[in-house]
């Protein structure tokens, strides 16, 4: 990821330096001026900066602003119908949970709220350290690349998912 280490949101486990410039990159179709908004979702959104990574927040902490206040693991009042693209990238341990005032994520529910209303096409980036569950009638990976910030920093995968 470089050497610049720094999170530009500041909050604890934002995205590192680079990594969202780099996924859009990944999708020149989809980030473009020609999109809107309202297609792309950032799951777990915490600070992240709508400017450099556009895109609707979906967050359990109301506190944090997002454009819909939800819970990942239902998505119950979020019109995942309307998106072509989400990314997540949830807390990787219970300790993390702690840091974010949030119980640990079942990453096999989040991919059953996406599974039962994305559209067949749209893409899923996830970020994490586990591959989560997901059923494959709904869901196949296109693509796993690693990613390590730094020395002594975790090791994570990049996982892309289409709907199918």
């Amino acid at each position: 990821m470089g050497q610049d280490y720094t999170v530009s949101s500041g909050y604890y486990g934002g995205f590192p330096h680079g990594y969202t410039k780099r996924i859009m990159a990944l999708f020149p179709d989809i980030f473009n001026d020609a999109t809107p908004r309202e297609k792309i979702l950032h799951l777990f959104s915490g600070k992240i900066d709508t400017q450099e990574f556009p895109g609707m927040t979906v967050d359990i902490n109301p506190e944090l602003k997002p454009d819909y206040v939800d819970d990942a693991q239902r998505l119950e009042k979020v019109p995942l119908e309307n998106f072509i693209f989400a990314d997540g990238d949830p807390p990787y341990s219970v300790e993390d949970a702690e840091h974010y005032k949030a119980t640990m994520v079942k990453r096999n529910l989040v991919f059953k709220a996406l599974g039962s209303r994305l559209p067949v096409g749209a893409f899923v980036v996830w970020l994490d350290q586990v591959e989560p569950m997901y059923r494959k009638d709904q869901f196949k990976i296109v693509a796993a690349i690693g990613m390590v910030k730094s020395t002594n920093h975790r090791f994570r995968m990049v996982l892309i998912f289409e709907r199918v």
